[in-house]
């Protein structure tokens, strides 16, 4: 048997490389091809606190502007009118009943009446009574209080609410810019949570301070529940600085 030159064996083999490369080529493209074929799933994404998508890489310009300046004195003015009037004419009526003693004689039973068997309705009207005049006193010094704390709570929250909106437009375009960060993959996803987490701290603030607004209005609107005229008066001064 005659032996196969050397150089028939080293074209076979070269075939059969090319042929094995041509075989992982074309199947590598089958692959390849099937892949792209399947739906690539949406690769996942942290939305911002608020769900929008809409660029705040700003910061929001210009300088903090003052909360607006709250005529104080001009409502609790206001509200201290709205007190009931002090009225000397103060009727007093009560139901008084009187028994006398059956063990008497004959003689004490024609004496005065006050000693006689009565009921009645009794109309009093008082003078002078120091006692009343000093708890009219202390509840008046309560209404006034509990006005000037309301007053004065409703301009700190007002000064609260401004500066909170002024803080959050800023971490909202943090979160915006720590959102882009994290989609480009430069920065952690903490940055972002973070970012997040103190909207959302900001977001609830604001709602808590006008909740708080809402319940100081209406308990010096129902101070005036009476006058119809104060209690629009009180909304209007109120609402044009909200």
């Amino acid at each position: 048997m005659r032996e196969v030159p050397a150089y028939l064996r080293l074209t076979l083999l070269i075939w059969l490389v090319v042929i094995a490369w041509l075989m992982g080529l074309l199947g590598g493209i089958a692959i390849g091809q099937a892949q792209a074929a399947e739906p690539q799933p949406t690769p996942w994404h942290l939305p911002r606190f608020d769900g929008g998508d809409d660029p705040r890489e700003r910061p929001p310009g210009g300088t903090l502007e003052p909360p607006p300046v709250l005529d104080a004195r001009g409502l609790y003015d206001l509200v201290v009118t709205c007190f009931p009037t002090r009225s000397w004419w103060q009727p007093e009526i009560a139901l008084e009943a009187r028994y006398a003693n059956s063990d008497k004689v004959a003689a004490q039973v024609a004496q005065a009446a006050e000693s006689s068997t009565y009921a009645g309705i009794v109309a009093r009207i008082p003078l002078y009574s120091a006692l009343e005049v000093d708890r009219e006193r202390e509840r008046e010094a309560m209404r006034r209080t509990v006005v000037a704390q309301n007053v004065g709570k409703i301009e700190q929250l007002i000064a609260a609410r401004t500066i909170a909106r002024r803080e959050l437009s800023l971490w909202r375009s943090i979160e915006n810019r720590s959102s882009r960060r994290v989609a480009a993959g430069v920065a952690e996803t903490r940055e972002q949570i973070d970012a997040i987490a103190k909207v959302a701290g900001l977001e609830s603030t604001l709602l808590t301070v006008a909740a708080d607004l809402t319940a100081a209005k209406l308990l010096l609107v129902g101070m005036c529940v009476e006058r119809t005229d104060v209690e629009r008066a009180i909304d209007t001064v109120i609402k044009d600085r909200l």
